[in-house]
């Protein structure tokens, strides 16, 4: 794409694509015109010969007025176009994320929210299970960690709605859905409770969902997860070890 072309250039040239002017030629007036480009009929018309001069459209004159048909050059300006948007939006789509952080203790808060019904049914009819009782708490000590889960709120989410009991208030909690992986080569003694062939290939990656809650007293630092494991025990992990976990792509979202 070597010529001069600029946005109303472009603007017009998809205009009478649009309206058939590719095949055959299009009565068409620089004042309709006009009106596309959201600019004077006089612009509009110098825009036209720019087009003409460039060998990206015909003009024919048809008595008092011309019909417009675009060249094979012009569509093949405006294809090469199509395709450099394609590629910049296949390039801009969401990459998935990965944290790596320290398993650490708690505050015991996490088996008691679970706990709740008001969030339990939800998470059962959404996220397809009910998590175990708890959290698991995920230290991130690396700035590239905490970073990206300060853009978490950019990835889709599974929503969980707030609700009230008889004393108090309860807020919003959203899910990122994630697969949690112990560093193996560590943490693969001892495994227990995971089926044979995840045995066999000393592999493990438990479905999990990373939390973002609407009243929390952790900063970009923390990670709360659930699983409808009970991760430390099915992991044989504790306290000080390292997982990853990274986010799933969300079908249909």
């Amino acid at each position: 794409m070597d010529k001069n072309i600029n946005y109303f250039h472009f603007l017009i040239l998809i205009h009478l694509l649009a309206v058939g002017a590719k095949e055959i030629p299009i009565e068409i007036t620089s004042g309709q015109l006009s009106k596309i480009i959201n600019r004077s009929q006089q612009t509009t018309a110098k825009v036209l010969i720019e087009l003409e001069e460039s060998n990206l459209i015909e003009r024919i004159k048809n008595n008092k007025k011309f019909k417009v048909k675009v060249t094979l050059e012009g569509y093949e300006i405006i294809k090469e176009l199509q395709e450099t948007i394609k590629i910049s939006l296949d390039n801009s789509k969401m990459k998935m994320a990965i944290f790596k952080g320290k398993i650490v203790s708690g505050m015991g808060e996490g088996s008691y929210y679970m706990s709740l019904n008001g969030y339990r049914k939800q998470f059962k009819e959404k996220l397809g299970y009910e998590p175990f009782p708890g959290t698991l708490n995920l230290k991130l000590e690396d700035k590239i960690y905490m970073d990206k889960k300060r853009e978490i709120t950019n990835y889709p989410s599974i929503y969980i709605h707030g609700f009230k009991d008889e004393n108090r208030t309860f807020g919003w909690v959203k899910c990122y859905p994630a697969i949690l992986t112990p560093e193996i080569e560590k943490y693969k003694r001892n495994i227990k409770n995971i089926d044979k062939k995840i045995k066999e290939n000393k592999e493990i990656k438990l479905d999990s969902a990373i939390l973002l809650l609407e009243r929390t007293h952790h900063d970009n630092s923390l990670m709360e997860i659930i699983s409808p494991h009970c991760i430390k025990e099915t992991a044989n992990l504790k306290n000080g070890d390292v997982v990853t976990i990274e986010l799933k792509e969300l079908k249909g979202r």
